[in-house]
């Protein structure tokens, strides 16, 4: 009976032993997988990193290309401006010498061009606050504007 107790005493030892170590076996397992999803998150950041990193360096980038189109822009419209100063100019100096003239006809086609000439500078007022997306259209009216002037007063003489 003795001996039936010693094997019953060492073998619930061993099976209590046992189950220790299998506790101790999935701690060690559940800690190591965590310790890999850490190293995956760790490699996830970094890439993402990377990524913003990227995407800040393109955003700069489109900011300085943005930063050059807008003084291309700035440029443009000064020259543009200036050029339609040379224009109107001219459109005044052939009025004045339509004004010169005595008929009745020369009369009003001058006073009726002197109107449009008017239009003209008021649109040409305009010209720094037209936004850029309608840049374009408006540098073709005014153009198409002063077109029309020029070949009226043309008509006249």
């Amino acid at each position: 009976m003795r001996t039936t107790i010693m094997i019953s005493l060492l073998a619930t030892a061993l099976l209590g032993g046992a189950a220790c170590n299998d506790k101790e076996d999935k701690a060690e397992a559940k800690f190591e997988k965590a310790q890999d999803n850490v190293k995956e998150q760790r490699a996830d950041v970094r890439d993402e990193q990377k990524d913003v990193a990227k995407a800040q360096a393109d955003v700069a980038a489109q900011k300085n290309e943005l930063a050059r189109a807008q003084a291309d822009l700035s440029v443009a419209r000064r020259e543009y401006a200036a050029s339609l100063d040379v224009r109107i100019a001219k459109i005044d100096a052939r009025l004045t010498e339509l004004g010169y003239r005595t008929d009745d006809n020369a009369k009003e086609a001058a006073a009726r061009l002197r109107n449009q000439r008017n239009e003209l500078s008021t649109k040409m007022s305009a010209l720094g606050s037209t936004a850029e997306s309608d840049w374009e259209a408006f540098k073709r009216d005014l153009d198409a504007r002063f077109d029309q002037t020029e070949k009226d007063i043309d008509a006249a003489f």
